[in-house]
């Protein structure tokens, strides 16, 4: 300020510096510019923390789909191991006993090793060692989650324990499966069971109630028990999983800082009309003077609009067309004496409402614009006074606004990448989260399809590597079909993911239940159906696998439409069950055996 102050004083025709030097003006040009740094800052730092969060679900996206490849290569092992030799002697095959003792006991190590808790987890160490106190053997099924946070993981593995101990104590049991899931534990036991209606025994014996749901409650975990007299028991325990949401917050917060550099503008537009334009109320045409003030204020208002909501292209360019004209006219009411003062006020501040306006479009409309405002003020201003001891004065207000004007609205375009550029990181940070969801999704599937079949695999192998004898046996045939076809099924390429399949599932796994051989063929990518075409779609396959005896197998084709062909051993009341709502014609019987099918309107 001393430096302007005292380079003004050598102009010639410049008595009195102070007089068209404004200090308040000075003022809101270094908040403006100590504003600016910080806007600059801090967009720089969230698109800086945007590419790290890019990269840390880069790295975790290739270790989970990683992951998931290995654990799969090594459930394909199981596939060709154990699925192979259980269809042999499902089809009748005679192999001697000592290489059928061999090869079970090859195939339980290859079961045993898929099971395995891949990498390190301190819920599946700690339940291994809660299992190493009890003499009920134990086998473990599954993986453990990744990651669980110490009070749930204690919680669960306390609750655990208490089941595993009451297997010891009460239930007579010759084994007992863990099997282990992102979000459960699950204690199945084939001892005595008991009637869970019996309250008196759920809260005393077997020590529920107390033990085990007030420690889960406690951390927002549930626990399900289910037994029969006679038929074993089985303890869930399960927890809430951590869904990734992608974050936003990135993005919110750069749009944030463009329109909070828009209403900085704005308000700087209003406060320098406001202190600068008082000035000129005083001199000639006090009221037009006025009025030029009142329309610059309103022109910063509508750049409030356009940073808001948007301005249609007509208006926006006659807003910006009426601002660039009002610094003329507004020199050209001033008298001659006045040019030089702090009377000529408008070409320096209606900068900030042609910067204010161009915040949310391209930089190089407003650089014109300031152009032609200050180009159009210095030509009036030379033109009316004819001095240049005067134009000495607007060069020294040009070089010290115009400049700081440009930046501001420079900086628009700089936060406009800014913004862009993380949405860009953001939907990338999206993609693979959802890639991450998905790859985990299917996993889950496979895992859970893998427990449920491992509960049934595992003992009949063991059965057949003790007593190889037992292979010639019809029902220990029946069941190595069975779990020959549920094996294939779950290294094959259909999932049980998606509204149809999700709602044709538990009748294949009620089937299965019963010791039906279902077999599932998906060929193509099956449509979206609404649930009344689903249903209707769906009707008859289920019924015709409630009452299927030994054998099932559904093909879902969606060329030309979709359809679902299933062919079934079953009673004759199922057959006409599933005529009377099957459309004319799709149910085919002979004997036992029927073939229906059924497509989608």
């Amino acid at each position: 300020m001393s430096a302007w102050a005292v380079g003004a004083s050598f102009v010639f025709g410049v008595e009195h510096p102070w007089t068209i030097f404004s200090l308040d003006f000075l003022i809101v040009e270094w908040a403006a510019a100590a504003v600016l740094r910080l806007l600059v800052l801090r967009s720089a730092s969230l698109t800086d923390d945007a590419f790290a969060e890019l990269a840390t679900t880069r790295i975790d996206t290739e270790v989970a789909e990683a992951r998931s490849h290995a654990e799969m290569e090594q459930w394909a092992t199981l596939h060709d191991t154990a699925a192979s030799t259980l269809a042999m002697l499902g089809q009748g095959a005679v192999i001697a006993p000592e290489q059928l003792s061999a090869q079970v006991r090859r195939d339980l190590r290859a079961v045993e090793h898929s099971a395995a808790l891949i990498g390190p987890s301190d819920l599946a160490g700690q339940l291994c060692e809660q299992a190493k106190w009890i003499t009920t053997p134990v086998r473990f099924a599954g993986r453990a989650p990744d990651n669980l946070d110490q009070d749930m993981r204690q919680a669960v593995v306390a609750a655990a324990g208490e089941a595993l101990t009451n297997v010891d104590r009460h239930a007579r049991a010759r084994s007992v499966t863990v099997e282990l899931g992102q979000d459960l534990v699950r204690i199945r036991d084939d001892g005595v069971g008991f009637d869970k209606d019996d309250a008196t025994l759920l809260a005393g014996r077997f020590g529920v109630r107390h033990s085990i749901q007030r420690r889960l409650a406690l951390v927002g975990a549930t626990v399900e028990v289910d037994s029969m007299p006679g038929a074993g028991t089985t303890v869930e325990i399960s927890w809430p999983r951590n869904t990734a949401v992608p974050d936003r917050s990135d993005v919110d917060h750069a749009r944030g800082l463009l329109r909070g550099l828009g209403y900085g503008l704005v308000l700087l537009a209003v406060l320098v009309t406001g202190l600068q334009g008082h000035h000129a109320i005083s001199a000639a045409h006090p009221v037009a003077q006025t009025t030029i003030v009142g329309v610059a204020i309103g022109a910063a208002l509508l750049a409030l609009v356009e940073i808001r909501v948007g301005l249609p292209d007509a208006v926006w360019w006659s807003t910006a067309g009426v601002v660039v004209a009002l610094g003329p006219v507004q020199e050209l009411l001033l008298d001659v004496g006045d040019l030089a003062t702090s009377r000529n006020w408008a070409v320096a501040a209606l900068g900030w409402q042609l910067a204010a306006l161009s915040v949310t479009r391209s930089s190089r409309r407003g650089f014109a614009l300031l152009g032609v405002l200050w180009v159009a003020g210095i030509m009036v201003t030379l033109t009316a006074s004819g001095s240049w001891a005067v134009m000495s004065s607007l060069v020294y207000t040009v070089v010290s606004v115009i400049i700081v004007q440009a930046v501001a609205i420079g900086f628009g375009d700089f936060l406009r990448h800014a913004v862009a550029r993380t949405e860009q990181i953001s939907a990338e940070i999206t993609d693979l989260q959802i890639r991450t969801e998905l790859a985990d999704a299917l996993l889950q599937d496979q895992r859970h399809r893998y427990g449920r079949l491992s509960t049934g695999l595992v003992p009949l192998l063991t059965q057949l590597a003790e007593n190889p004898d037992a292979a010639t046996d019809p029902r220990v045939r029946a069941g190595c079909l069975l779990e020959s076809v549920r094996l294939r099924r779950l290294f094959g390429t259909e999932s049980t993911t998606g509204p149809f399949l999700e709602e044709l599932a538990p009748a294949i796994t009620a089937a299965e239940s019963r010791g039906v051989a279902v077999a599932l063929h998906v060929l193509g990518l099956i449509p979206h159906l609404d649930p009344v075409e689903r249903t209707r779609v769906l009707t008859v396959p289920i019924i015709l696998l409630t009452g299927a005896r030994t054998r099932a197998k559904l093909v879902v084709t969606t060329e030309p439409s979709l359809t679902v062909s299933i062919t079934c051993d079953c009673a004759e009341q199922v057959q006409r069950a599933a005529e009377a709502v099957a459309p004319q014609g799709s149910v085919v019987s002979s004997g036992p055996l029927v073939w229906a099918t059924v497509a989608s309107s």
